[in-house]
């Protein structure tokens, strides 16, 4: 079976040593762009119990446009967040998934669509 391999840096690690994770294309539910995949280490709560705290996180680059249900890392105030996408009247909104954090809204016009997330390993 055919492995993606990627590297990334754990930012939340002193060490900021490279790190790799390997993982079986089998595992991807939609299609990617394999050369725009890469490997975020989310650092909070807010999407929890679906993403949690210090999960890796597999994002495609080559998917910016949002769909409902869907979970995206976006730019907003200077930071990168995880949030979920959900249609509503007016728009796409991007929500927290934890109630603890229903808080967090950001319209679809105030925030970049980086990429969307395609894979997350809760435990490793």
């Amino acid at each position: 079976m055919p492995l993606i391999t990627l590297e990334y840096v754990d930012i939340l690690d002193a060490d900021n040593e490279k790190k790799v994770l390997k993982f079986s294309t089998s595992l991807l539910k939609e299609p990617v762009n394999k050369s725009s995949l890469f490997v975020i280490k989310v650092d909070g709560k807010s999407m929890q119990p679906v993403i949690k705290d210090r999960a890796l996180v597999v994002a495609d680059l080559s998917q910016k446009k949002l769909e409902d249900g869907g979970i995206y890392l976006v730019y907003y105030d200077n930071k990168m967040w995880i949030k979920q996408a959900k249609e509503i009247l007016t728009g796409m909104t991007l929500v927290s998934i934890n109630q603890a954090y229903s808080h967090l809204v950001y319209q679809e016009a105030e925030v970049r669509v980086v990429a969307k997330a395609v894979l997350s390993f809760n435990t490793f």
